[in-house]
């Protein structure tokens, strides 16, 4: 949870620029708080609300309630335990507006332990009872979420996003012929579209994700991708929790792409190759029977024409088949192997 947390602070760190003013100092506040305190097992969270930008309950906290609170058996109302937490109006019965501590289910969910503990089985993460105290202290209002679907030219999300960071880890890795295709749907899953792989999520709570579960399994059958496929990284998994915790969105993404500075192999499209490529085009089967796992095997499909043709759909199958990269991220490509296929 700590090394997530701190990941999604760097994210925010290296998208500063995109981010207006209060809001960016909000989040960098926020994140690197979060981190510090994680990695120092610190059970209280000291984040000043009157430095953070509003919370939006619908997107961020009323997700938390409902995956891990207002449940059958505890408290998804019909005469279930005290508190109906699966709406606002039950929510805010258990806060007493700008007083966190003062407040029924925050007390409830930072208690150590103890029946009155909430969850029983399980504390909240860290950045959940964070975001909860700040939306009691700004005053637990019903507030309304920024439209998400499109932003003005230039804007980047800067949070792990669905057809950006996620979709493309999962097609290259997961919806491959005769496992999670359209065609296939090994166990009836299909993460080929975003509506497909929702089948396999639980907004708001990765540990409750099938997805998840899966792609953190040890070694054997359950283990997504198989063996002999490799294992997706620690960053695309951080990332696949970040996007579920906030609510397994499908947000507007954008992308940085600049044509305009150098392109390097190291830099431009080493990153590019292994998230939309390595999943299927690598191992002892790799898809085509090429493989794209380093310098060495991106150059020879470089140099012979082959990866263009793919990435421009000319007379083979084009490549990604989630769906083609931008017009700017091609164009860094040509650019690349144009001026050499360099290893820099």
């Amino acid at each position: 949870m700590e090394l997530s947390i701190f990941t999604s602070g760097i994210t925010y760190l290296n998208c500063r620029s995109m981010i207006p003013g209060r809001t960016y100092h909000g989040l960098i506040y926020l994140f690197l708080v979060i981190a510090c305190l994680g990695l120092l097992s610190c059970r209280h969270e000291i984040v000043n609300s009157d430095n953070f930008p509003e919370i939006c309950f619908e997107r961020e906290v009323l997700p938390v309630f409902r995956n891990s609170c207002g449940i059958t058996g505890c408290h998804a109302g019909n005469g279930d335990i005290n508190y109906d937490l699966t709406d606002y109006l039950g929510i805010s019965h258990s806060v007493v507006s700008g007083k966190p501590y003062e407040s029924p289910v925050y007390r409830a969910i930072i208690a150590k332990t103890g029946e009155n503990r909430m969850p029983p089985d399980r504390p909240l993460d860290l950045e959940s009872r964070v975001v909860i105290r700040l939306w009691i202290e700004q005053g637990a209002r019903l507030t309304s979420c920024p439209d998400t679907t499109s932003q003005p030219p230039g804007y980047v999300n800067p949070r792990a996003c669905f057809s950006r960071d996620i979709l493309p880890v999962l097609v290259s890795g997961c919806a491959m012929t005769g496992c999670h295709d359209a065609v296939t749907h090994e166990g009836d899953y299909i993460f080929s579209g975003y509506s497909t792989t929702l089948n396999a999520v639980t907004p708001g709570n990765p540990a409750e994700s099938k997805l998840y579960n899966v792609i953190t399994a040890p070694d054997g059958e359950d283990r997504m991708p198989p063996a002999p496929l490799a294992r997706l990284t620690s960053a695309q998994i951080d990332s696949i929790a970040a996007w579920i915790r906030y609510g397994a969105l499908d947000e507007y993404c954008g992308e940085i792409c600049d044509t305009l500075s150098p392109v390097t192999f190291s830099g431009t499209i080493w990153p590019v190759i292994k998230t939309f490529c390595t999943g299927c085009h690598s191992g002892t089967v790799p898809g085509g029977n090429v493989r794209l796992e380093d310098y060495t095997t991106v150059s020879v499909v470089a140099g012979n024409g082959i990866l263009m043709d793919a990435l421009r759909g000319n007379g083979v199958p084009k490549m990604p088949p989630a769906g083609s990269l931008s017009t700017c991220r091609i164009r860094q490509f040509e650019l690349w192997i144009n001026d050499g296929y360099l290893d820099n």
